[in-house]
């Protein structure tokens, strides 16, 4: 691909106008270039995202990991960008742990280009008047500075199925963001995505008529976006579960699974309340959060005590949900379930 060797080229001869040119000439071409074609240019930009500093390549980080999206392999920069999130991350928590220590109050928040120079001039400068080699300190800079940048192109890839299962490095990167997500927007969305369920077996009993279903849960980011899809799969004379109740939209389940509206003009309003083995409400979290009885996660479908509404049908835009509909139990099995759960908890 021409342009992936013009951004080669331009690198080498810090040629700014020329890498500006072949960014944008990527941007514009490669969702219509052949697949084969797609893999060899980033072949050609993987050593370019392995080695250019944080805040020279944040335009290429993302023009390529969607650029992943039209090769043969959705996963082939995804180690690449994993490292340099977890390497950013670090050094992140590196420039926040020293700015404290060297000036005595919490770091600044991370902020680019002019307005994290002067911040970044500062730290660099008091860093190696301690000793630290420029080089070093202006790494760790960087990385406060574009880590956002960084995290960016994991959390886009990671909407996709195909790499969360594949994904290098999950430990790391899961104990990393679990911190970072306190300070990097980017990194909170990502929490959430390296939590998701993806072909899980999920079981939901409706306590009302005692009747219990058997599904598999895959790409389900919150438990608002739960509600409705549960709703739709299962309420209604219409849906395969046929209990009663108030069946939501089309366009609301549509929005909620595959639809590009992510934000409603009207609230979805709710038609069920979860509560959890224990009692509690489901509600506020993600699926995985979701108590489990001998392995299995339960959800209990009772009818609504409040009103309850949401705008936001879904919060990841690349994300395909989908709850999978595999049997309904026998009703002494739905029986059994329903024992091991506990009363709701709350009701207002």
């Amino acid at each position: 691909m021409e342009y992936a060797t013009a951004l080669r080229e331009a690198t080498e001869q810090h040629d700014l106008d020329a890498y500006a040119d072949a960014l944008h000439g990527i941007t514009q071409t490669g969702g219509y270039t052949p697949r084969e074609q797609v893999d060899v240019a980033l072949a050609h930009l993987r050593p370019l995202l392995e080695h250019l500093p944080l805040s020279a390549a944040p335009g290429l980080a993302r023009i390529t990991a969607n650029l992943c999206l039209f090769g043969s392999d959705i996963n082939a920069l995804v180690p690449v960008f994993v490292e340099r999130a977890c390497t950013a991350v670090e050094n992140t928590f590196v420039f926040n742990m020293s700015w404290d220590q060297l000036f005595g109050t919490q770091a600044p928040p991370a902020a680019r280009e002019e307005a994290a120079a002067e911040h970044m001039q500062r730290f660099v400068d008091v860093v190696c008047s301690h000793g630290v080699a420029r080089d070093k300190a202006v790494e760790i800079a960087e990385a406060w500075a574009f880590v956002g940048i960084w995290v960016q192109p994991v959390l886009f890839l990671a909407q996709h199925q195909a790499v969360r299962a594949a994904l290098p490095q999950r430990e790391r990167l899961t104990k990393l963001i679990e911190i970072a997500r306190h300070i990097v927007e980017q990194a909170h969305f990502l929490h959430g995505l390296l939590h998701v369920l993806d072909e899980q077996p999920l079981i939901a009993l409706h306590r009302e008529t005692g009747r219990g279903y058997r599904l598999r849960i895959t790409g389900v980011g919150d438990h608002r976006q739960l509600h409705t899809l549960l709703a739709g799969l299962l309420i209604g004379p219409e849906s395969l579960g046929q209990l009663p109740g108030q069946r939501p939209a089309d366009c609301d389940l549509v929005a909620a699974s595959t639809g590009d509206v992510l934000d409603l003009d009207e609230p979805i309003t709710g038609t069920i309340i979860l509560n959890d083995a224990a009692g509690e409400w489901v509600w506020d979290g993600i699926p995985a959060d979701i108590a489990a009885i001998d392995g299995v996660r339960v959800v209990v479908m009772d009818p609504p005590t409040v009103t309850r509404t949401w705008n936001t049908a879904r919060i990841y835009p690349g994300m395909v949900a989908q709850i999978e509909f595999e049997d309904e139990l026998p009703p002494g099995e739905a029986a059994a379930w329903l024992s091991r759960c506990a009363p709701p908890k709350r009701t207002t």
